[in-house]
């Protein structure tokens, strides 16, 4: 899923620590005509009501008295239309209050009026930087602040922000450390250096900059927030736990605060409190698509599919035209509701949402849009694991049927599989150097997998049409497979897998231990036969000492890279039982029965109760806010349903037995 950077609460953009004289000077700056016609305070013998009125609304601009500020500024602008301190601080005051636009009209003027004041380029910057405006015009209107000054600070910290964005880390670090060498209490440094350590895939040293910035200012929201995005990013589950809670008490209310709380909740697939925080944050600020984002896809993990299209289009409304984090997200919530068709045409933005983490390959042909291609050599490929691979290549024989020629580009183990099941086609590993780049060039077009939708599943009446079993097993090797189990006449053969490879927090609430799962062995009179992949040998050891004469694990077949003898052995049962992973995907693509266990999965499902890629399987939803061992039972309760006139006629007729 899918996060963008919080807005910065305008009453926080801007830090006073010292008095409104000092403000003037070292801050904002006083023209060279103001100070001409102003002499400093300590020296003043003669009244000066303009520079008074400047100190009066600097001192309102501190105190937060944002608007009263303003009155000030425009009694003077009345009087003198083009004083430059007037309509810059004019301008500050605006942005201060979330009005970047008006902002930068009025540090235009005041630059009209005085073009030699760095501090006016510098806040400049600043409500550019507020509106989204690219690094490459930052840079410049910085460059020009420390052509003015060269140790203005804040065009320093503006410029190495604009520098991160564009990638040039080592100039941008070089910006930062000066900075806090000479102002070792700039809060914003540390936490732009933090920021800079992140985008420079070095996050594990961010933490203490974010630290840092706390220390100094732990009254600013946006350290807090920034922290806990880094311990996100970092998986550091843990202590962002205890941060939040404490950031919770220190800003209650905060938008930003309740949102991080809600992300987190989300990637330890904590869905029911997650919504909870993601509601918060939403109603405390409306028009922020970030939180729209989070709150969408918490509600998609919960099943409240309806509800979370409306947000996310919300957060459509809400972003920029281009947003592919937003239309990604989009996609998969039209997907939820089963409106295949808007879901596929947004389907391909995944690959432009750095969030989402799939395999974007490049090549120097066009891709496939639907022509006729009866002469034409197209190269298949994969961006996603080999679940996906497994479900989406159910749609190649369609492919196949209008191609001249078709190779699949898979993992080597993928290949293998592919291979077996697609004769007429070219199954390889993946030709591509280490950017992806396509490093042969022997096909005309190219497609990607999962993205063929839009052509042969556009909606679920296709799925309905479409041929099922399409994928072929190895059939004496299964019925070799079938002579070792004795009894196999007399009984059901369960095949069982309880968990991924993958046992990372978010993904783990969703798995079975082997002691967990024990008790669908212990539901009826069947043999057991070991599908999970990567097993230890403790869960092995448990099997076979508590059920031995149940529990059957062919350990002459590796379940993981040999795909071929997996599929051979799945062959043999005559029900499935499995987490949430390509087990699952073997059993359904293969037509077996099955029960697949795990959360809310909207490109598997459709909007749909079971995923109608598999017309055999079960789709089952553990509690979500209890342990996945209680669910258990229901688990059995399904098995028993779907076996009670169990017969081995379905098996033997796949087994050619």
């Amino acid at each position: 899923m899918p996060f963008g950077q919080s807005k910065q609460s305008p009453a926080e953009s801007v830090k006073f620590s010292f008095s409104a004289a000092d403000f003037l000077q070292a801050c904002y700056g006083f023209s060279s005509d103001s100070n001409k016609a102003l002499t400093p305070m300590a020296t003043q013998t003669a009244a000066n009501p303009i520079r008074e009125k400047l100190l009066k609304g600097v001192g309102q601009q501190q105190a937060g008295e944002f608007e009263k500020a303003q009155r000030t500024y425009k009694q003077i602008l009345k009087r003198v239309p083009n004083n430059p301190d007037a309509l810059h601080l004019l301008g500050v005051t605006y942005r201060q209050l979330g009005y970047p636009k008006r902002a930068i009209e009025y540090i235009q003027k005041a630059i009209a009026a005085d073009p030699k004041q760095s501090a006016f380029y510098a806040n400049l910057a600043r409500a550019m930087m507020d509106l989204g405006t690219d690094s490459v015009s930052l840079l410049a209107v910085c460059n020009k602040s420390l052509s003015l000054n060269p140790r203005e600070r804040e065009a320093r910290n503006i410029k190495a922000i604009a520098l991160t964005r564009q990638k040039e880390f080592e100039e941008a670090e070089i910006l930062l450390q000066g900075l806090i060498v000479e102002f070792p209490d700039f809060a914003d440094a540390y936490q732009n250096f933090g920021t800079l350590l992140i985008d420079a895939d070095r996050a594990e040293h961010a933490i203490n900059f974010f630290t840092k910035a706390i220390m100094l200012e732990p009254d600013n929201v946006s350290n807090h927030s920034q922290r806990a995005r880094c311990r996100l990013k970092l998986k550091q589950y843990e202590p962002s736990q205890y941060e939040l809670t404490e950031a919770l008490e220190r800003f209650p209310g905060n938008g930003d605060i309740m949102h991080d709380a809600a992300r987190l909740l989300f990637s330890m697939n904590e869905t029911n409190k997650a919504i909870q925080y993601a509601r918060q944050a939403h109603e405390a600020d409306p028009r922020d698509y970030h939180k729209c984002v989070t709150l969408g896809v918490s509600l998609i993990m919960h099943g409240e599919n309806k509800d979370a299209l409306d947000v996310m289009k919300l957060a459509k409304k809400y972003s920029s035209a281009n947003n592919k984090t937003v239309d990604w997200n989009l996609a998969l919530a039209y997907l939820a509701n089963g409106d295949l068709k808007k879901g596929w045409e947004l389907h391909s933005a995944r690959f432009e949402d750095p969030a989402s983490k799939v395999m974007n390959r490049k090549f120097d042909v066009p891709a496939w849009e639907g022509e006729d291609i009866s002469n034409k050599t197209v190269l298949v490929w994969a961006d996603q694991g080999l679940g996906d691979a497994l479900k989406a290549g159910t749609m190649l024989p369609e492919l196949i049927a209008k191609a001249g020629k078709v190779i699949v580009e898979l993992s080597e183990k993928g290949a293998k599989f592919f291979q077996h099941s697609f004769p007429q086609t070219e199954c390889r590993a993946a030709r591509m150097d280490k950017d992806l780049v396509a490093t042969t060039s022997d096909f005309d077009l190219h497609a990607n997998i999962s993205d063929l939708t839009s052509f042969f599943r556009p909606d679920i009446d296709s799925f309905r049409k479409a041929t099922c079993p399409v994928y072929s097993f190895e059939k004496g090797r299964a019925q070799d497979y079938f002579q070792r189990l004795s009894g196999a006449n007399d009984k059901p053969i369960i095949g069982i897998s309880w968990r991924s490879k993958n046992l990372a927090v978010n993904r783990a609430r969703y798995y079975l231990s082997a002691p967990s799962i024990a008790p669908v062995l212990e539901s009826r009179d069947a043999i057991f036969i070991n599908l999970q992949y990567a097993t230890i040998d403790k869960e092995i050891a448990f099997f076979r000492t508590k059920y031995p004469e149940r529990f059957i694990y062919f350990e002459d077949v590796d379940l993981f890279d040999d795909l071929l003898g997996a599929a051979a052995l799945t062959a043999c049962c005559d029900f499935v039982v499995s987490a949430n992973t390509s087990v699952a995907d073997m059993a359904g693509l293969l037509d077996i029965p099955s029960i697949r266990f795990g959360q809310q999965e909207p490109p598997l499902l459709l909007g749909q109760k079971n995923p109608p890629w598999y017309p055999s399987m079960t789709y089952m939803h553990p509690y979500n806010d209890r342990p996945c061992a209680e669910f258990v039972p229901e688990i059995i309760k399904e098995l028993d349903r779907q076996l009670i006139d169990w017969t081995p006629d379905r098996r033997n007729k796949r087994l050619g037995l």
